[in-house]
């Protein structure tokens, strides 16, 4: 959403509130059917209902009615009425009606009573629209163009000329992606030997599978080249490796130098490494098989088909950005293209409605108009247990004759070709891009036309000749073939599409908002850092895609490489990170034509700077922007101070979320693009007030349970391959077994679901895998001590966090005492009571080893004879934010937290785990101006730091020499603004009941905060005007709310009207406050 709707929205609201407040009834807004408005393809069986209640007034009834149609609905016929029903519920409202079918299409409307039995006019109609509800609704096949990866080349001779520069390189054959690399291959290394000679050390490398992350590489043999290495580097050469079968023969500049036998290595592509940037030149590398096509590429005009590496003027620099990275040729097929005719005729069609699900990424079209802005718009999942499909309203796109369904296939997670590090390249869904659509029109007269994929679908190569999620793609505009999305195109070489069994997976309706390009930003200057090659700098990171608009001549590519940094000489900091390629690399040929205009479709990038190379004159101010791309989700919270650094931090924190939302939160845009958990988790509560998280978080929470496994286990990154992250599992084995940290994201998110947008549901949905989690992690820590000190702890802090199991186990009784609330909740009474037991005991035990009651503090035991361990921060916030602490020792270890900040120069030493609960907590007790100080600081570690560096979102570590620049757990913070500063909070499930308690920093004269609920607006906005303050709230209708004013509890001479003294509670004079706008008054204390 642009910042223009956010603005729009604001206005909008304002004006509801403005005429409920003059004394008219207004009528229920905003309906919506599990969180969308008129949904189409849904397949919940029970939907639920929202809607926002008339501004300004209680909400003591409503009544809700269903019909088949608006005429129907409107004449009184219904299909479900709840007649009046007394309750203030309006989020989330169960259909109770008579059962759904596949493609029924449900209208409803709502009307309500305020608490003086007035009734609302009724709210205008809404709708909604089931989708495909089963396995038989589906009557066309899977169908790819290819049933295999292509495999590389065995019997065959490959040819490099080259130049040597430095040491040495190694050229690869028959490399196969193994491990999480080309872990099986051939390896010649050619360059100067330990005595400085010339040699050719010939090796193989094999991967020994299993839990081990690194291969074995073995010298066949020795082979001294004659000369020495500086006669090497005197002139071009040409290296050629016959293979055919066992037997490989090597020649040098023409001549035999060996002859071997080794049959070790079958079958695999061909590539380059160097663990310097520079090593050598290569001018042309060149692979004839035996039989097949042959490839080769001297690297003219701009073209790199290889994974990695810049151009020189002379050819490849061999490894320029990727040093230690395998450059290969890449496995994989071109995207296929897909398409098919059908005839309509001059009937009026009353709708027509287009089902897509992809093994991969569709970019569809109809007659030539995309259905979608973008084809990775549902995101991802683990293809063999769940794939999302999409509907489209196409009615309007269609026409009498001729009509065209065309797609192009990307590969996205589903036929990942890189190795890296979370095996993705091997996953159990791994396969061939594919597709399954269906369209089905209905005429005014009821007759139905379904057009389904299969074997009458024809395919093609297209144009883009490599996409890869992480690397990024190779496009050759000269091979699209003109109007082949349109009618009236006749194409030589089409085939047939194969029908395929396609993912195993169960296909479910896509439910979150789309992931698609939400602003266009144009740079904000471009550099010169050598002749040809220019750098576009944006200003700021984001995440998107470039968009390329340049006249070129035919056969010329331009290379387009983000990245987050830049080098000291201002080129761009190529990036590979766990991935055996370059990453974020976009090459386009030119066809030559009129200016060109081209995006990527099958990728994404995090990116400030774009390195462009290739182009054949200067670029000019238009050539190149960039589209910004995430879950399109709604924004529906503002803050603002008198402090601008505050305002620059919330900024900052907007960027690096929603730089991160695709479906899910990953860590990091540019890097990985992983589902880290913990991540998710620790800016949960941010994400939750700035934007509406509930779509998304309800597909990823999905993934969770997708991802679980039989023993109860979680991975650390969901979706993932049962290779990574599980008991041993390759990878890294401290996240082997439980990671309570990681793990209670389950918990944690779900939960912030209900607290924020009251979806009680997920309760429910979730309880049994959230119940096997904790089992599973209950035969880990266990009693009597529920020591856990394996894996993970806190994160991404300068420390001491104190021992790992200070945080483990802290996390594992929030996940018990979690587990025995949602057990009570759902009337398990049986699990509440076990689980609220165990829940007491890691309790006891906890403070049992790390509570000092002399101090009244948590601390680390000393081992016998040395010295005192230091104090910690996380240590204490953690058990003081999930109620661990003794009885009356909450505000001594609030306290002693603020004490160690003061001491500390106001620098965290904690990590982002506690940083969620901290600030509140600690403004909560009394500490607001010395979080205020914490917030504000400008050396490191702080945000402001950051912001003086000229970073505008948010750092994987507090230092600049961090790996990623685009992380986003440090966005806690922007909660605080929301809990803290503006002090809006629910006070029960989505915002039934709000409690407003606004803290206010000596240094700070003003703060202000908005949320949009389900409800309708909370605004919390004080100023201090002298020795007063001036506290304005809005409370939207059918909401309760508490206002806690900081005043030390003394009551006001004159409240607003409709408010009422309740109470005086740590310091504060609580008042209750009615719906609509009031003012508060008074002196702060």
């Amino acid at each position: 959403m642009s910042m223009l709707k956010l603005v729009l929205a604001g206005f909008a609201c304002l004006a509801v509130a403005g005429t409920a407040q003059a004394g008219t009834i207004d009528r229920p807004s905003a309906l919506a059917v599990d969180g969308a408005v008129n949904p189409i393809g849904i397949d919940a069986s029970r939907p639920r209902l929202s809607w926002r209640p008339p501004a300004g007034r209680t909400q003591g009834a409503y009544q809700l009615r269903v019909g088949v149609s608006e005429q129907a609905l409107l004449a009184g016929q219904v299909v479900w009425d709840t007649g009046r029903t007394t309750s203030s519920d309006a989020v989330a409202v169960v259909y109770q009606g008579p059962v759904l079918s596949s493609r029924e299409r449900r209208v409803w409307q709502v009307r309500t009573w305020d608490g003086r039995g007035r009734a609302s006019p009724w709210s205008d109609v809404a709708s909604w629209e089931m989708g495909l509800l089963g396995p038989s609704d589906w009557t066309g096949a899977w169908i790819q163009r290819n049933a295999e990866a292509p495999k590389g080349w065995s019997d065959a001779t490959v040819s490099v000329d080259f130049t040597l520069k430095g040491r040495q390189f190694d050229i690869l054959f028959r490399a196969s992606p193994e491990g999480k690399t080309y872990g099986e291959a051939y390896v010649w290394r050619i360059g100067e030997g330990d005595g400085g000679g010339a040699v050719l050390n010939a090796q193989v490398r094999r991967y020994p599978g299993g839990t081990r992350a690194s291969v074995n590489q073995t010298t066949l043999r020795t082979i001294d080249l004659g000369m020495t290495a500086d006669d090497l580097r005197q002139r071009r050469h040409s290296l050629s490796i016959e293979a055919v079968g066992d037997r490989i023969l090597t020649r040098l500049d023409g001549r035999t130098i060996d002859e071997m036998h080794d049959g070790s290595q079958k079958q695999g592509t061909v590539g380059l490494l160097s663990a310097a940037p520079d090593a050598a030149v290569i001018h042309r590398l060149a692979v004839a098989p035996v039989d097949g096509e042959p490839w080769a590429t001297d690297f003219a005009d701009g073209d790199n088909p290889l994974s990695g590496g810049s151009l020189g003027p002379d050819g490849l620099i061999l490894a320029s950005g990727v040093p230690t990275k395998d450059i290969v040729i890449p496995l994989s097929h071109p995207a296929p293209l897909l398409r098919r005719s059908f005839q309509l005729g001059a009937d009026q069609i009353a709708s027509a409605r287009l089902y897509v699900a992809a093994g991969g990424w569709a970019d569809l079209t109809v007659n030539n108009r995309a259905v979608s802005e973008l084809p990775m718009a549902p995101g991802w999942t683990d293809y063999g247990k769940r794939v999302l499909y999409q509907t489209y309203d196409v009615t309007s796109l269609l026409q009498a004759g001729e009509n065209v369904l065309a797609a192009e296939l990307g590969r996205g997670w589903y036929g990942v070709t890189e190795p890296n590090e979370w095996y993705f390249h091997k996953a159990p869904w791994h396969a061939e891009p594919s597709l399954r659509a269906q369209l089905e029109i209905v005429f005014v007269d009821g007759r139905r036309q379904v057009v389904t994929t299969g074997r009458d679908w024809v395919t093609a190569d297209g144009p883009t000749l490599h996409d890869s999620i992480y690397a990024g793609e190779r496009y050759d505009a000269r091979r699209a073939p003109a109007g082949w999305r349109s009618s009236g195109f006749v194409g030589e070489g089409w085939t047939p599409a194969l029908e395929t069994a396609g993912p195993a997976g169960a296909l479910a309706a896509s439910s979150a908002e789309p992931i698609r390009p939400v602003e266009t930003v144009s740079p904000v200057g471009r550099v010169e850092i050598r002749p040809g090659v220019w750098v576009f700098d944006f200003g700021r990171i984001l995440t998107g895609r470039p968009v390329l608009r340049w006249k070129g001549a035919a056969g010329r590519t331009a290379t387009l490489v983000l990245t987050e940094k830049k080098n000291a000489d201002g080129s761009a900091q190529t990036t590979s990170g766990l991935i055996d390629a370059q990453l974020q690399t976009y090459r386009y040929t030119f066809a030559g034509r009129d200016v060109e205009t081209w995006a990527p479709r099958f990728s994404y990038a995090g990116f400030r700077y774009v390195q462009v190379e290739g182009l054949d004159r200067a670029p000019d101010e238009g050539m190149l922007s960039a589209e910004i791309i995430h879950s399109d989700v709604p924004f529906i919270g503002a803050f603002e101070s008198g402090e601008p650094l505050l305002n620059r931090i919330q900024q900052a924190s907007r960027n690096a979320l929603l730089n991160n939302m695709h479906g899910l939160m990953s860590d990091t845009p540019s890097l990985e693009k992983n589902g880290w958990t913990g991540d998710g988790q620790a800016s949960a509560g941010a994400a939750g007030v700035n934007f509406d998280m509930a779509r998304v978080w309800t597909k990823w929470l999905a993934d969770f349970r997708d991802a679980q496994a039989v023993s109860g286990e979680l991975p650390e990154i969901v979706p993932s391959t049962p290779y990574y992250g599980f008991d041993q599992t390759p990878g890294w084995s401290y996240i082997w077994g439980p990671t309570p940290a990681w793990d209670a994201a389950l918990f944690v998110i779900s939960d912030d679901l209900v607290r924020y947008y009251g979806d009680e549901r997920v309760v429910a949905d979730l309880y049994e895998v959230q119940k096997r989690l904790v089992d599973y992690t209950s035969t880990f820590i266990k009693s009597p001590d529920f020591t856990y000190s394996r894996g993970l702890g806190d994160y991404a802090g300068i420390g001491p966090f104190g021992p790992t199991d200070a945080t483990s186990s802290a996390y594992y009784f929030h996940m018990v005492s979690t587990l025995a609330r949602n057990a009570a909740r759902l009337g398990r009474t049986e699990d509440a009571a076990h689980y609220q037991a165990l829940a007491a005991d890691v309790r006891d035990a906890y403070n049992r080893k790390y509570w000092d009651a002399q101090t009244h503090r948590y601390v680390t035991p000393a081992v016998a004879g040395g010295p005192t361990p230091p104090f910690s921060q996380t240590q204490n916030i953690l058990p003081l934010a999930f109620g661990m602490a003794p009885s009356g020792e909450a505000q001594n270890i609030a306290d002693a937290v603020a004490a160690d900040l003061e001491a500390r120069d106001y620098a965290l030493t904690m990590g982002v785990y506690p940083l969620r609960h901290a600030l509140t907590l600690l403004t909560d007790y009394g500490h607001v101006d010395t979080v205020y100080r914490v917030v504000t600081r400008t050396d490191q570690p702080s945000w402001g730091f950051w912001l003086a560096n000229d970073i505008s979102t948010m750092l994987e570590g507090w230092g600049l020499n961090s790996r990623s620049w685009n992380h986003h757990y440090f966005a806690s913070v922007s909660d605080w603004f929301y809990k803290g500063l503006a002090g809006i909070r629910p006070g029960s499930p989505g915002y039934a009941d709000v409690v407003i308690r606004p803290a206010m920093p000596q240094a700070l004269d003003h703060a202000s905060g908005r949320i949009e609920t389900r409800r309708g607006e909370v605004r919390s906005a004080w100023r201090k005007a002298g020795d007063a303050v001036v506290l304005d709230v809005t409370i939207p209708g059918a909401t309760r709310a508490e206002v806690w004013l900081p005043n030390g509890g003394e009551r006001l001479k004159r409240a607003p009207r409709g408010s009422r003294f309740l109470r005086v509670e740590q310091g504060h004079a609580v008042y209750s406050a009615p719906p609509g706008a009031a003012t508060f008054t008074f002196a702060l204390k």
